[in-house]
């Protein structure tokens, strides 16, 4: 589903060019959960960026869902994430002048969906919000908010969601339950995962752990991924 090969990023700077990204090679397998640790600034959002098609490599080949994204242009990239990517951020990304109901219908009225706010609803209700369908994001709670954004980023049913700290602005138990609902609707879906966190025990939770430092990757967690982890994930 994603293959990463001799991937390099190199970003201009004012003290001159930075490169964030040095020769990564990686698999990740359709329907897998991977999460991806590392120390700020080793160029995990980077990779997701790349992965995702809103950021283009210096060097090395990206191809995702079947796609080469270096060989395509903009609008292309554009049709590519509409029709294989869901992604969610730690900022929740939600326009503030727009329902719920309106936020989760965006990526499906931009998909020509005739049936967009009917589809919206139903992912609302599929992550316990179908009660604040009229409601504006300042109307909900952290958690709220970033339930909607679940649902926005599933509404499409992606091959690939992508997360980047989708907890790191939410309290304990809150952030518990928006994983728990991330889980359960990777796997509904079928959808593969790539999960970047800080939190040891969600990376754990994921079949496999990527671990990143200073661009490098230094494990690709193979010898973590067992059938029994995969396996259990899915039984449960």
């Amino acid at each position: 589903m994603i293959r990463l090969d001799r991937l390099e990023l190199t970003l201009p700077s004012q003290a001159g060019d930075v490169q964030i990204l040095k020769g990564l090679d990686l698999e990740i397998g359709g329907g897998e959960t991977v999460s991806v640790v590392g120390p700020s600034g080793s160029g995990k959002s980077s990779m997701m960026m790349i992965v995702g098609g809103l950021e283009r490599p210096t060097a090395g080949t990206v191809r995702v869902a079947g796609h080469s994204l270096g060989e395509m242009s903009e609008d292309a990239l554009a049709r590519f994430r509409r029709e294989n990517v869901g992604i969610v951020f730690q900022d929740f990304h939600l326009v503030p002048t727009m329902t719920a109901l309106e936020n989760v219908a965006i990526p499906l009225e931009f998909a020509g969906r005739k049936d967009a706010f009917d589809r919206a609803a139903e992912s609302l209700e599929k992550v316990g919000l179908g009660h604040r369908l009229s409601h504006y994001p300042g109307q909900l709670s952290g958690g709220e908010q970033q339930r909607t954004a679940l649902a926005r980023a599933f509404a499409t049913g992606p091959k690939i969601l992508l997360a980047d700290e989708p907890t790191g602005n939410l309290d304990g138990e809150t952030g518990r339950q928006v994983i728990d609902l991330l889980f359960e609707l990777c796997q509904t879906d079928g959808s593969t995962l790539m999960l970047i966190t800080h939190d040891p025990a969600l990376a754990e939770r994921c079949d496999r752990r990527v671990q990143l430092i200073d661009g490098h990757i230094t494990d690709d967690g193979r010898a973590q991924a067992t059938p029994s982890k995969a396996a259990a994930r899915k039984a449960g």
